[in-house]
């Protein structure tokens, strides 16, 4: 539990979540009661446009919630989030949920939200293709996530990963702690 004289303006929140599957979303389907099939069926959500399901906007900012739950514990609450949701989020993407403090007054603490997906395309060893992710059997990188730069590449073990990397919801948050 935070006491708010440790709380510094740039201190960083993160939570790192990279276990999306096509079973959790059905698990979160059935749970929710949201059980629009562009979130639990390849073929309809390829019918709707897509490349394949996405997860339910509320499943990805519920880890916005959590992270922040999780920091305040119960010596605090939060008093207003506000994201968008710009970028969906997918089977095998890696989701990675920051939170900055900006300021604090008195006994709250407002920070930048910002959810980033890594969407794990291929790895390459001497030029071949030695493992390929959802996202390259199904195509999930477009031209312009090509322009737009989100397109990277690090060496792993096993060679050279190519991923996209980008803000699936940015906003901001005011968390209250109790004094």
């Amino acid at each position: 539990m935070p006491n708010i004289s440790d709380i510094k303006v740039g201190q960083v929140l993160r939570s790192e979540f990279d276990q999306i599957t096509r079973e959790l979303l059905q698990k979160y389907a059935k749970s929710s009661g949201d059980t629009n099939p562009i979130h639990t069926n390849d073929a309809i959500a390829e019918r709707a446009g897509l490349k394949g399901v996405i997860a339910h906007g509320l499943f990805s900012s519920g880890f916005i919630i959590k992270m922040l739950d999780d920091f305040v514990g119960k010596s605090g609450k939060l008093i207003e989030l506000d994201i968008e949701m710009r970028g969906m989020v997918r089977v095998g993407d890696i989701l990675i949920t920051e939170g900055t403090v900006t300021k604090i007054e008195s006994n709250r603490v407002y920070l930048d939200i910002k959810q980033t997906t890594i969407t794990p395309v291929e790895i390459k060893k001497d030029g071949n293709v030695v493992k390929k992710f959802e996202a390259g059997e199904r195509g999930y990188i477009s031209e312009k996530d090509i322009a737009r730069n989100l397109i990277k590449t690090k060496e792993v073990d096993e060679g050279t990963l190519t991923y996209r990397e980008r803000v699936a919801a940015p906003g901001h948050a005011i968390i209250e702690l109790n004094k």
